[in-house]
């Protein structure tokens, strides 16, 4: 699996609300994150007992909704609803069983998330509303955030060919954290993988649009 980032340079100048959208939609293109996108069908699961046992529930869609219409005033509050949706999980079928197990998985690679966009941004305000410097001969911030949203419209098999292409032509780009999950540093891409992988990204989207 691949998480894409924007490594050691500085957090893209990005307000709250923006850096909690780039989290929320990451998470849910987690590959197990599929039970918890969309509110719990409780009659047609015949769960009778789910309200007794929920005090409030949450899924990701509400809280993606209730991001795009302002609703949360702090990070924290994003946060707290995003978790919600995992600890119901968990309070309803029991930490052990396994879709307490895989809410448990999906709720820290959400924080690990927050750690890289939010928490990090608030942590050191320098770097707050100012961009990654552009270097001569390496892709520009602007190229960067393209590819980023060009990969957010990828599937799994696409990017993990992104991976294989960067291994072979600029595998410092990447880190590797333990058998499953890899790190794609852009900001180390040089120009030349970066246009690589950049437009391998286009084709594969352009194959997903409908023919004219």
């Amino acid at each position: 699996r691949c998480r894409l980032f924007f490594g050691s340079g500085p957090l893209p100048p990005l307000a709250p609300p923006v850096r909690c959208e780039l989290v929320l939609s990451e998470i849910m293109r987690h590959p197990m994150c599929e039970w918890f996108i969309q509110p719990v069908d409780v009659e047609g699961l015949g769960l009778t007992d789910y309200r007794s046992v929920v005090d409030r529930s949450m899924d990701l869609t509400t809280v993606q909704r209730q991001l795009k219409a302002d609703r949360y005033t702090t990070v924290e509050s994003f946060a707290a609803d995003v978790k919600l949706t995992f600890d119901n999980c968990i309070k309803y079928n029991g930490a052990n069983s396994m879709f307490g197990v895989v809410a448990a998985l999906v709720s820290q690679a959400f924080e690990r998330k927050c750690t890289t966009y939010i928490s990090l941004g608030a942590q050191h305000p320098p770097r707050t509303g100012q961009p990654v410097p552009d270097r001569e001969g390496w892709p520009s911030f602007s190229q960067k955030k393209k590819f980023y949203d060009a990969c957010t419209k990828l599937s799994l098999v696409d990017l993990n060919h992104i991976v294989k292409l960067v291994h072979k032509s600029c595998s410092g780009a990447l880190q590797h954290n333990g058998d499953k999950e890899v790190e794609l540093d852009v900001d180390n891409l040089d120009m030349e993988t970066f246009k690589k992988v950049f437009n391998y990204a286009k084709q594969q989207i352009q194959k997903l649009e409908p023919a004219s």
